[in-house]
C-alpha cells in the first residue's frame, strides 16, 4: 500500500520523544507497506459513521496511541497520531 503523510501527522509526530513509542511506530509502518489488504494490517477499525476514516492502535510499553487514517483505493493518508484520548477530538 502507497503511505501518505499530511502536515498535521508529521507535527504530531514532531512532538514523541519516547523511543520505544517511535519503534512501534516504525513497525507499524512497515506493516502497513507490506500489506496488500486491509484485514492484513493489525489493530485497524473503521470509525462509526464513515467508510473510509479509520483507526490503527499503536501500543509501547506504558503508552497507547493511535494513528487516524484515511484509505482511498490502495493509498493509506496519515492524517493524526494522538493519544487515546484526544485522537477522537481532532479526527475525523
Amino acid at each position: 500500500m502507497n503511505i501518505i503523510f499530511k502536515g498535521s501527522f508529521d507535527r504530531d509526530l514532531d512532538k514523541i520523544r519516547n523511543k520505544d513509542l517511535r519503534n512501534a511506530l516504525d513497525d507499524k509502518i512497515s506493516q502497513i507497506l507490506k500489506a496488500q489488504h486491509l484485514n492484513q494490517i493489525t489493530g485497524i477499525k473503521v470509525l462509526r459513521g464513515y467508510t473510509r476514516h479509520y483507526r490503527i492502535i499503536v501500543k509501547s510499553s506504558k503508552l497507547t496511541y493511535r494513528m487516524g487514517v484515511i484509505v482511498r483505493e490502495n493509498s493509506i493518508w496519515m492524517v493524526r497520531f494522538l493519544p487515546r484520548k484526544s485522537v477522537y477530538r481532532k479526527f475525523p
